[in-house]
């Protein structure tokens, strides 16, 4: 008996172990590299880009001049954070920083002079292969508010509008020319995505709104000519309002559209919508409210949480549209080899935009760009890495405010290949305050796990969940300095966000000023390279 005892006690004790070492095993992370360079904060931010197994790409205004220029220096590291190429880029004063996009293993930056809508353009081309750098000047004809850059074969492409009218330009590099894409110029009509797809194909997916008891979802699909391959037009919900949305890239065959819509004319989300494009069939758009899933509410207590979902079931049941609404940032659509998951990030906001147009329906607003804030990567379009998953698109920035952003979570909605929710996981983001709802976190999926990232006060904040939501790992980890005999200053600003990089990798970058017991403090801009083993 006693023996039997003790077996069936070994056994337990087996079980829990190798319990214990699967679940470490299955999402360790670990901080691979760290790249350094003194740098005071507000002090000549730092603009970062993904260049996938490129490394990552640095840009920062020097503030300084020569001959009458302004000098921008710009830096590529490589997958473990050592400088392979620095050089300085001579702008003119009148030029500012409008966006970025990666392709094909270039790098474009798009910069235009002053503030006006018929500012000059210019186009900085640096190909990391050569380690050369071409330099593009275009003068638009017609005076467009930008809200897109892409890069599509050869072709600048430029999205905006033009007295109030949806347009896109079509920049050829080589002959410099350019040209209108015909077909997109109509009233109320809003621009909610324009994005490349990997055939060198893009997408342009616009809102109409005609009337209240009519309005239409378009997407447009061009070859890289600007002629048009595909055009689709989906019935809306006359009670709803499509607020923002992304297009697949066709990684998979289908076309996907996901994003987030609110009721009537609110400029607060109260659900997902997604959609598959099919211009045979009719396409019907799946409406999802916050309410149907599983992990949305995990930011609240769990009274409120179990009464908000409660008081949503009950409109629902009796056809109505569940009244609870908050903001959501939009931050990609990952393409899966089973379907599609879409990222956002939901926040509060202590008040309203400073500008009255944003998100109201005025389309003559540019939520878009990277204006303001530290190191904001965002730019205009997306683009795929090397594993044949696009990431990387992110293009929604909300505009400054006059108070601060609280960051509630991180949410995470997996779809089939017909878009209908499989699941979700969400991320309680601890009220982490911003100066703007910008990106702060992102995640790593696999069919068997996700993983959500992000920092808070110099602590790394890891969650873990299998597929079917069962929470595996949620920890916190300081952030790891070169120089084991430094620290972070406790009243440092504590500023970072996190970005996926490739495959399994992530960047965490930001300011920090560090404790040297024998030199004192220094102010640094770092990168932290992260991977998910």
């Amino acid at each position: 008996m006693k023996c039997a005892v003790r077996y069936a006690g070994l056994r337990l004790f087996l079980l829990l172990w190798l319990l214990a070492v699967s679940v470490g095993g299955m999402a360790q992370l670990s901080q691979a590299g760290r790249f350094e360079k003194e740098q005071k904060r507000r002090f000549g931010d730092f603009h970062v880009v993904s260049l996938e197994e490129q490394g990552l790409a640095l840009l920062r205004d020097k503030e300084k001049y020569e001959q009458g220029d302004r000098v921008w220096e710009f830096t590529q590291v490589d997958t473990l954070l050592a400088e392979v190429w620095t050089k300085e880029l001579a702008v003119e004063p009148k030029y500012r920083l409008m966006g970025h996009d990666y392709r094909d293993k270039n790098l474009y930056y798009l910069l235009r002079s002053g503030e006006t809508d018929l500012g000059d353009l210019k186009i900085f081309k640096l190909d990391l292969q050569t380690k050369q750098v071409l330099e593009f000047d275009y003068k638009p004809e017609l005076a467009i508010q930008l809200t897109h850059f892409n890069i599509v074969g050869n072709q600048i492409l430029l999205a905006g509008y033009v007295s109030r009218q949806p347009a896109v330009l079509l920049y050829n590099m080589e002959n410099n020319q350019a040209k209108i894409v015909p077909g997109l110029l109509a009233d109320n009509t809003e621009i909610l995505d324009v994005r490349a797809n990997i055939n060198n194909t893009f997408n342009v997916m616009l809102s109409e709104r005609q009337t209240k008891a009519k309005k239409r979802l378009i997407l447009k699909t061009f070859d890289d000519t600007g002629a048009l391959l595909l055009d689709d037009l989906i019935e809306v919900d006359p009670e709803k309002t499509l607020l923002s949305g992304i297009t697949s890239t066709l990684v998979r065959d289908e076309m996907m559209l996901v994003g987030t819509w609110s009721e009537g004319i609110s400029k607060q989300a109260s659900g997902v919508f997604t959609v598959l494009v099919d211009p045979y069939s009719e396409q019907k758009i799946n409406y999802y409210d916050f309410g149907q899933m599983t992990h949305f509410f995990d930011y609240m207590t769990p009274k409120r949480a179990a009464k908000t979902k409660e008081k949503s079931d009950a409109r629902r049941k009796i056809g109505k549209i569940p009244d609870f609404k908050t903001n959501v940032l939009p931050v990609r659509l990952l393409e899966t080899k089973n379907g599609f998951v879409f990222y956002a990030e939901a926040y509060y906001a202590s008040s309203l935009s400073n500008n009255p147009n944003w998100n109201t329906g005025n389309p003559y607003y540019n939520p878009y760009g990277m204006y303001g804030g530290y190191g904001n990567p965002y730019r205009f379009g997306g683009y795929p890495y090397g594993s044949g998953y696009p990431y990387g698109s992110y293009p929604y920035s909300s505009p400054k405010t006059s108070s601060e952003i609280k960051m509630q979570m991180a949410c995470v909605a997996v779809l089939n290949g017909r878009g209908e929710l499989i699941t979700d996981h969400g991320f309680k983001m601890e009220d982490l305050k911003i100066p703007s709802a910008e990106q702060v976190s992102d995640f790593v999926y696999t069919p068997s796990r996700t993983t959500i990232l992000f920092n808070k006060e110099n602590q790394i904040h890891v969650q873990v969940t299998q597929a079917d939501g069962v929470q595996l790992i949620n920890e916190k980890k300081e952030i790891q300095l070169t120089n084991a005999a430094e620290s972070v200053r406790p009243d440092s600003e504590a500023v970072g966000n996190i970005r996926a990089w490739y495959k399994n990798a992530l960047y965490l970058y930001g300011y920090q000023t560090i404790k040297n017991p024998e030199k004192g403090n220094r102010d640094v801009f770092f990168i932290n390279k992260l991977k998910i083993e």
